[in-house]
């Protein structure tokens, strides 16, 4: 064989080779990506023809007890810019920093809050988009819409808003910016009122739009649950003016007020100054609430414990008067003073005053603190009076609505107890209760001795599933009888004082001035709880005022408010009066 054809066939068989090679190859190739690969190709290739949309479940209102808006959503948008696009856009331009500067002064005369300085910031960035204001207003956002800017655009969302403003706002709550209730109701019931977001899938064209012939699946969202709250708004504004007006009246620091149905349990209005505006809730973030180190966020009703002081005198009655060691008319001698065998301070009466012989009713009417200590140290005995506590409720909390204290008491069974911390808890020292615990108390009292549980949502409307509140019996803490001895002395100690007393109707209250560990004795927390009207009541009414400098006392800086609160009550409820018409003058 000649040497040209055995190189030919030598040819040949390389280019055979690298054939049978490529083959082997692609078929190895297309075996990798149509067997190996094939379904997880498919389901990019499904990908991109098929959109997944998650649907968010719009949040539920909140009304208040006569349907009116509290909380409800709307459509509001955000301001967006694109610093990069409008450094590209503007790279060759002559006039790239008068542009700028135009823009950046549209810009901040639509959107004031957003300083110039910052937008110039923005702009000499490497961010592809900045967010720089949002929620805006409806006129802003007409605003911006004309100005036709490039490198602007806008982003829709809803946006709780609070129609009210801070009308009950710490009762309420907000929600944040993503979504998220915190605080009040809306922190409370943030899994009913937040609903379940649905999802949409279908396949698209290339730009996106869903195919009317293409295949469609989808879950649809569930909307959050719509609540209805027992506080009535008209009541709930006229609390929250008159409280904010008493406040910077007697110079106090902050106030709490609660007004309750007697009977039910139902809070009609709870208001603490200082609040806020849910609707821009992060302008507060450093404002601080009842106790100078708490956010204003909270409900000081529920939140803000404190020496309850002398309206805890009602309570150890209550618990003398049902265990039949006292009557409304048994005596004890008050020389002004108590002394305690373990070193602590002497007890003394608010006035320095010795009131010599003098009965129950007496001892709630001069508000002798001798007197109190004397029923809880001498009659009643720890194992008399703790359980009693326990029974009215303190030191537990209601889960009615957001973050809430349990308030605190040493008993005999507490580490570092001493028999003068039975005789202090008597006339509200060493002992810490919030004020709902405080109104709880009372409408214990005015209710015949049954303690009600508190509520404050009425009705949840759930997509149709409504369920409704009940008022519920907690537990009987004292004797009907009791309750209406008990009723009979704040009643007399209401017409001894005559701070809370106005014509036609007679009223059951006590008053409470108490000073707070570690600050000075003119600091105190003024109070005074009772109910309206005494012989049928309809309403139970705290009232708190926290530190004021002009008068420090229950009876002048509470009373005051209290009295006008229960009046507009009357007033407002059409509430008859209960007293003879010969009796009005002499209250």
């Amino acid at each position: 064989m000649s040497t040209d054809l055995r190189r030919a066939r030598k040819r040949q068989m390389i280019i055979f080779l690298l054939v049978c090679c490529g083959m082997v190859t692609l078929l190895a190739r297309l075996y990798y990506w149509q067997i190996l690969r094939g379904q997880q190709l498919a389901r990019y290739a499904s990908e991109e023809h098929l959109q997944n949309q998650v649907l968010n479940a719009p949040r539920g209102v909140i009304y208040d007890a006569h349907g009116h808006l509290l909380a409800t959503n709307v459509v509001r948008d955000d301001v967006y810019v694109e610093p990069v696009q409008f450094a590209t856009d503007h790279q060759y331009s002559e006039n790239r920093e008068s542009e700028l500067a135009l823009l950046i002064h549209m810009l901040h005369e639509v959107l004031p809050e957003v300083s110039e300085d910052k937008l110039y910031r923005i702009f000499n960035t490497n961010l592809q988009t900045y967010r720089i204001a949002g929620p805006i207003s409806p006129q802003q956002s007409q605003q911006l819409h004309q100005l036709h800017v490039q490198d602007v655009f806008l982003e829709p969302h809803p946006v709780r808003i609070y129609p009210g403003g801070d009308l009950a706002a710490q009762v309420l709550g907000y929600v944040t910016f993503d979504g998220k209730g915190l605080y009040g109701i809306e922190g409370q019931y943030d899994a009913l009122l937040a609903g379940k977001p649905g999802n949409f899938t279908a396949e698209t064209d290339l730009n996106g739009n869903p195919l009317t012939v293409g295949v469609s699946s989808g879950q649809p969202a569930l909307n959050g649950a719509n609540l209805t709250l027992t506080v009535d708004s008209n009541v709930q504004y006229m609390v929250q003016e008159a409280l904010a007006d008493m406040v910077k009246r007697v110079q106090a620091s902050s106030g709490t007020v609660i007004v309750m149905d007697a009977h039910s349990g139902a809070i009609v209005a709870m208001a603490g100054v200082p609040s806020f505006d849910p609707n821009r809730y992060w302008a507060y973030s450093d404002q601080m609430g009842c106790l100078g180190d708490e956010s204003v966020y909270f409900n000081p009703a529920l939140y803000c414990a404190y020496e309850p002081g002398s309206t805890m005198k009602a309570v150890t009655m209550a618990a003398a008067l049902d265990q039949g060691l006292i009557t409304p008319n048994t005596t004890l001698n008050d020389p002004g003073y108590i002394n305690f065998h373990d070193g602590t301070p002497t007890v003394t009466n608010w006035s320095r005053e010795a009131y010599g012989t003098e009965t129950m009713t007496q001892v709630l009417e001069h508000s002798a603190n001798v007197g109190a200590a004397y029923v809880a140290y001498n009659i009643l005995g720890p194992q008399r009076y703790y359980p009693y506590l326990e029974r009215f409720g303190f030191a537990q909390i209601s889960q009615i609505a957001g973050p809430e204290a349990t308030g605190s008491y040493r008993s005999n069974t507490s580490s570092g107890w001493t028999p003068s911390d039975l005789a202090r808890q008597a006339f509200g020292q060493s002992i810490l209760a919030t004020p709902l615990q405080m109104a709880l108390a009372y409408q214990t009292i005015a209710n015949g001795g049954v303690m009600m549980r508190p509520y404050i949502v009425a009705v949840v409307n759930d997509n149709g599933r409504v369920m409704t509140t009940q008022p519920q019996v907690k537990q009987r803490v004292i004797s009907a009888e009791t309750a209406r001895l008990l009723t009979d002395m704040l009643v007399s100690a209401a017409n001894y004082n005559k701070q809370a007393t106005f014509p036609g109707y007679s009223v059951a209250v006590k008053t409470g001035t108490a000073t707070t560990q570690g600050l000075p004795i003119d600091q105190t927390e003024a109070s005074m709880a009772g109910f309206v009207p005494a012989s049928n009541p309809r309403f139970v009414i705290l009232v708190k005022i926290d530190r004021p400098q002009t008068t420090i006392y229950g009876s002048t800086a509470a009373g005051p408010l209290w009295r006008s609160i229960a009046q507009q009550l009357m007033l407002y409820y059409n509430v008859p009066p209960d007293l003879p018409s010969s009796l009005e003058s002499t209250n």
